[in-house]
């Protein structure tokens, strides 16, 4: 049994978590894009035009919390909302040029962090801590995320 925190995985789950969170609250607080609406952006810069569904799927977010997150970034200039042209009862998930002349920034933002979490770890370490963080991921959420990344996703 374990006696300390430290050696919860969870615990540290949840602190890099946060101090996520509020990385990315910083580096985007003057675009109005919250920490909450980043891995939307992120999604949609890999495919643009994807339905909320899907979407939701990806990120292993319900569909009200998605709603959400779209809204807001609907909101701000950074998407719109359309009706699939085969089936008006899906919504696609479109980027507005706005929200592509911030890109650079967000995957700059999104390296840095990572680079922050890796600095201590070798080239190597840091390769098999990515692998290992997949794994377990893909052991717990089985979205077919990844069948995307050869294929059109839309």
């Amino acid at each position: 049994m374990k006696n300390c925190p430290d050696d919860y995985i969870g615990r540290w789950f949840s602190v890099l978590h946060r101090l996520s969170l509020s990385f990315v609250y910083e580096g985007l607080k003057e675009y109005n894009i919250g920490s909450g609406q980043i891995m939307f952006l992120l999604e949609l810069y890999y495919c643009d035009g994807i339905s909320q569904e899907k979407l939701s799927s990806y990120l292993s977010i319900d569909g009200s919390n998605t709603t959400r997150a779209i809204k807001k970034l609907e909101q701000e200039g950074y998407v719109i909302r359309r009706p699939d042209e085969n089936d008006k009862r899906i919504k696609r998930i479109y980027l507005t040029d706005k929200a592509i002349d911030i890109k650079p920034k967000v995957l700059d933002l999104m390296n840095k962090w990572e680079n922050k979490l890796l600095n201590n770890l070798t080239g190597m370490e840091g390769q098999v801590f990515v692998d290992l963080i997949k794994r377990m991921g893909h052991s717990i959420v089985d979205n077919n995320r990844c069948a995307i990344c050869d294929k059109d996703c839309c």
